[in-house]
């Protein structure tokens, strides 16, 4: 007599049980997935700032300075100056730095300018070094241009971009607090010397490229460069990020990092979408241009990468002392700052 064999198999309820039991564990895992990948982007953006530390150092033993931060609104930046540096001299090599605003240069600087028909090859080339891979929107392209955005800026002291210590600037954070020049910064507007060839260096403080030994705070204790965050990938009038341009290359002192106070970028270039900007025109008495200071922007929980002028990098909180944070962004200010200050 022949018996039928059942063939056993999951209950309706079973079946549910096994579900529900795989969407928790992939709800456990998504989390720990995703804190991997971003750890992995974090340790290349720390590479990034390591790799531009070392081009700047490597800038200053070839030429006995630090590289200009910028040369004037759109003729170069620091980004075209340490190419050579990075494995990027043929890039490089293909810029034109002869471009000015003085008149006599005639209808060729529009041809020279960071965007004009000599330098796209630069300025449409995403650089990798440039590029934090955290940031969704790093090295995207204007719609306007083409030109590059890009995730590293360079410390422009503790004042705003024009360096002068003709007013005094509110503290964001404490309108009440007046912060003035203290009489350098790391990087600077080339084109200060040069008020007729450059554009914005006109009413400028004159500085000299920071050299090594004029750090005299520590090259550990003082700020070479950090990250910027790309702020609104959808508006092309928003000009954080866009470093080949003068005034979208530099962060400032003023504010601490992240901070949900407003960047202020009078002259142009600017969104008051997330992260904050204040795009009107505020001159302060003495100055010949509207302010313009950006913070140290990321898209890292909790704070900012940045590499200091001895080509070491470090997280900085969000939560960091607005003093200690002045204090790292001068070369010379004397401040005492405790190693566990930041």
């Amino acid at each position: 007599m022949s018996r039928t064999r059942l063939r056993s198999a999951f209950t309706l309820i079973e079946l549910l049980v096994v579900i529900a039991i795989i969407a928790v564990l992939i709800a456990l895992l998504l989390p720990a997935v995703q804190a991997a990948r971003e750890a992995a982007r974090r340790a290349q953006c720390v590479n990034n700032l390591k790799q531009i530390g070392l081009a700047v150092h490597n800038y200053e033993s070839s030429n006995g300075s630090f590289p200009p931060g910028e040369k004037g609104c759109c003729w170069g930046t620091w980004c075209v100056f340490v190419l050579p540096f990075m494995e990027g001299t043929a890039l490089a090599n293909s810029y034109n730095f002869y471009g000015s605003n003085n008149p006599s240069g005639g209808a060729a600087d529009g041809y020279m300018r960071y965007a004009g028909a000599a330098n796209t090859t630069v300025a449409y080339s995403q650089v990798k070094t440039f590029m934090c891979p955290t940031d969704p929107s790093a090295g995207r392209a204007r719609a306007g241009n083409q030109t590059r955005y890009h995730n590293y800026v360079v410390n422009y002291g503790n004042t705003d971009q024009a360096q002068t210590g003709a007013y005094t600037i509110p503290l964001p954070s404490n309108p009440a607090v007046q912060v003035r020049f203290s009489g350098a910064a790391p990087f600077t507007d080339m084109g200060s010397p040069f008020i007729d060839d450059t554009g914005y260096a006109v009413g400028f403080a004159t500085l000299p490229p920071a050299k090594i030994s004029t750090i005299t705070d520590g090259t550990s204790n003082t700020l070479m460069a950090s990250e910027a965050r790309i702020a609104n990938p959808a508006d092309d009038n928003d000009l954080r990020g866009y470093t080949w341009w003068g005034p979208g290359t530099s962060f400032n002192g003023i504010l601490t990092p992240n901070s949900t106070y407003p960047d202020m970028m009078g002259n142009g270039g600017c969104s008051q979408q997330s992260p904050p900007c204040n795009g009107s025109s505020i001159t302060p008495p003495g100055a010949q241009y509207p302010v313009v200071y950006l913070g140290a922007r990321s898209w890292h929980a909790g704070g900012v990468n940045a590499v200091m002028c001895d080509g070491s990098v470090k997280f900085f909180k969000n939560t960091i002392n607005p003093t200690t944070w002045l204090g790292v962004s001068t070369p010379n200010g004397n401040e005492v700052i405790s190693s566990d200050a930041y």
